[in-house]
């Protein structure tokens, strides 16, 4: 039988929220379990003594998170989804397919998230192996590929940061959380790929242009100062 318990009418944080909280528990105890259906508005409004609106936000919450979906006609239900690893391809090379990263779970991280799991030692840039940057002979590849990976470096910090803020062992089944963690070790790694990448390439363009050129039609100013370690 479902245990729902009841909130706090003295706690600042707002009803809907605390009833989002409450459900959101259900589903990582296996109260609820993938499948499941929620009770309905009419059942959560009886039960927390709310206005329909205020249980509607609380479901809301939930389905931005990706937890539950409604279905019309027939009510709301717990999300089935399935581990990290069999949604998202494996093998490096492999391209991003229709079966992505969750954005409404991962947010920002969902796209550093996406690389990890399919390309791993490579990056997805002009479809270049990052082992053969320093061989590169076109500055203009060079430049492109220089800011790319400043793109992707100096963004590091807030996609690694938006993966952490969602990494809430509340939230998620144990074995889920096992998965996030990998795949947060992965999102590490690329970054750390992509700052390896980049010296490889700024070394590149330093041998491909003359001491005395023109450094504003490099666009090295664009690449990251931050270093990456492993």
């Amino acid at each position: 039988m479902l245990e729902l318990g009841q909130i706090d009418r003295a706690e600042d944080t707002p009803p809907y929220r605390q009833i989002a909280y409450i459900l959101r528990r259900a589903i990582a105890s296996d109260q609820l379990r993938p499948g499941d259906q929620l009770p309905s508005e009419a059942k959560l409004i009886a039960h927390f003594g709310v206005a329909r609106m205020t249980v509607r936000q609380a479901i809301q919450e939930l389905r931005s998170e990706g937890l539950v979906v409604s279905e019309h006609g027939r009510g709301v239900f717990v999300r089935s989804m399935p581990p990290i690893r069999e949604r998202w391809p494996q093998e490096p090379g492999l391209p991003a397919g229709a079966d992505m990263p969750d954005f409404n779970r991962w947010g920002d991280a969902a796209p550093l998230i996406l690389h990890s799991e399919t390309l791993r030692t490579r990056m997805y840039i002009l479809d270049g192996d990052i082992r053969e940057v320093e061989s590169v002979g076109d500055p203009a590849v060079v430049n492109s590929i220089v800011r790319n990976l400043a793109g992707v470096a100096l963004a590091q910090a807030d996609v690694l940061g938006g993966l952490a803020m969602r990494l809430r062992t509340d939230l998620l089944a144990a074995d889920q959380v096992a998965d996030v963690l990998d795949a947060f070790e992965a999102a590490r790694r690329t970054s750390a790929e992509a700052c390896r990448a980049w010296q490889a390439a700024a070394k590149a363009l330093r041998q491909s242009f003359p001491a005395n050129s023109d450094p504003s039609t490099v666009h090295t100013q664009d690449a990251p100062s931050q270093r990456v370690d492993d």
